[in-house]
């Protein structure tokens, strides 16, 4: 192996060095050292190179000009790769010594050069564009550590009723005070994923509500008792769905809050899992609400308006059903199969009892499967019997009135 060292210091002679070059590839080409004052397109220390198509070759000199341990640095600058390859000692390209992908630069060294192609070693020296900053990438969720991004759940303390924005993104909002609401934001404008965690660490119910038409789980509201805890995520479209529902050991009543219209309404698990149920909303025909095959207790209000009742039951056929009248809320026991007043099998004595008035149509005293004949009060001093939801008999302290009169019998 040839070395040129110099005769006064003994340290090897590099050919005269020119700096930087930048070349335009539009076909092979060889480089040639620059020494001896050639004038062909010299080997520079870095060399900037654009190729005009895929596949040229760019060639480098005889290996045996010079000594071990000569270094080019050569980046990619352009769109189209390009191949560094050695010399053959003829006008075609030799061995290949490293392909240069488009924004890539290799940093070449030569390691043997006892023949013209040489033994060559090349290592990535760097793409072309600069490192991230972790610091600047860290959005909600997110925290910077050195050069990563690490997830990120900040804890924000809530001490009053206050609407979530967009900016609570990934955050744990811990409620610290009594009993209030968490408005949510709007779920399309937020969009598909994002997501909030909700703990109640204060002293009163915390309800988290949707606006506009959107539901929690298809609810109206969600309600988190004292210690309770869940992850709220929105799906973009709808509204918000929900899971890690940590439910309270003491407190393990929740309510649910239901807008119905008419219809037959099945209860999810989830609607199902509150205890305390209360159903609003002006019905346009009798309601049906069908309650999962489980055994539960269960207390139901009933705020709708409208003449149509609410009525429930289960899925299972020839089950029992409860009628629950309006205004009115009824303890109900469902066995999987049947739904029971709670109160049905009490027994006792009262030295006296109230009830609500009642109407023509859904009278105070009624019976099961035909809930619009029965007994109500239609003004202070008044008692009205209502046949099929129609006034049978009026009495008050004017008398008896009949609408229909009498029929049948001597008199």
């Amino acid at each position: 192996m040839s070395n040129y060292t110099s005769p006064f210091t003994g340290q090897t002679i590099y050919p005269s060095t020119v700096s930087y070059e930048s070349i335009t590839l539009t076909a092979n080409l060889i480089l040639q050292w620059p020494i001896n004052g050639n004038t062909n397109t010299p080997v520079s220390s870095i060399i900037d190179v654009t190729a005009t198509s895929s596949g040229y070759y760019l060639v480098l000199p005889p290996a045996t000009q010079v000594s071990t341990g000569q270094s080019i640095l050569i980046r990619n600058v352009g769109s189209n790769f390009f191949t560094v390859a050695a010399n053959s000692g003829t006008t075609a390209p030799g061995a290949t010594i490293v392909s240069v992908a488009s924004g890539v630069a290799e940093y070449i060294w030569l390691t043997d050069n006892t023949t013209v192609a040489g033994t060559w070693t090349s290592i990535v020296f760097g793409a072309g564009t600069s490192s991230a900053n972790a610091a600047q990438l860290a959005g909600y969720g997110l925290s910077a550590s050195n050069l990563t991004l690490n997830e990120n759940n900040p804890v924000t303390f809530i001490n009053s009723s206050a609407t979530i924005g967009s900016m609570y993104q990934s955050q744990f909002l811990a409620w610290s005070t009594g009993s209030g609401t968490l408005t949510l934001p709007s779920a399309s404008s937020v969009g598909n994923g994002w997501f909030c965690i909700v703990g109640n660490y204060g002293t009163g119910i915390v309800t988290l509500t949707p606006v506009g038409t959107d539901t929690i789980n298809g609810n109206s509201n969600q309600q988190l008792q004292l210690t309770e805890s869940l992850t709220i995520v929105s799906n973009g479209s709808s509204g918000w769905n929900t899971y890690g529902y940590g439910r309270s050991n003491s407190f393990a009543y929740t309510q649910l809050a239901l807008t119905v219209t008419g219809g037959t309404t099945t209860l999810s698990s989830s609607q199902a899992a509150n205890t305390i149920q209360a159903y609003n909303g002006t019905l346009t025909s009798n309601q049906i609400i069908v309650l999962p095959s489980t055994v539960q207790l269960y207390s139901f209000t009933n705020n709708t308006t409208g003449t149509y009742t609410l009525t429930f039951k289960t899925s299972v056929s020839g089950g029992s059903t409860l009628v629950a009248a309006q205004n009115q809320t009824v303890m109900a026991i469902c066995d999987g199969t049947n739904v029971y007043n709670a109160n049905s099998g009490s027994a006792g004595s009262f030295t006296s009892i109230t009830l609500v008035s009642g109407t023509v149509s859904t009278p105070t005293i009624n019976y099961t499967g035909d809930t619009s004949t029965g007994i109500y009060h239609p003004a202070s001093g008044q008692l009205a019997i209502t046949l099929s939801g129609s006034l049978g008999a009026l009495f008050s302290s004017s008398g008896l009135y009949i609408p229909n009169g009498l029929s049948g019998g001597t008199f």
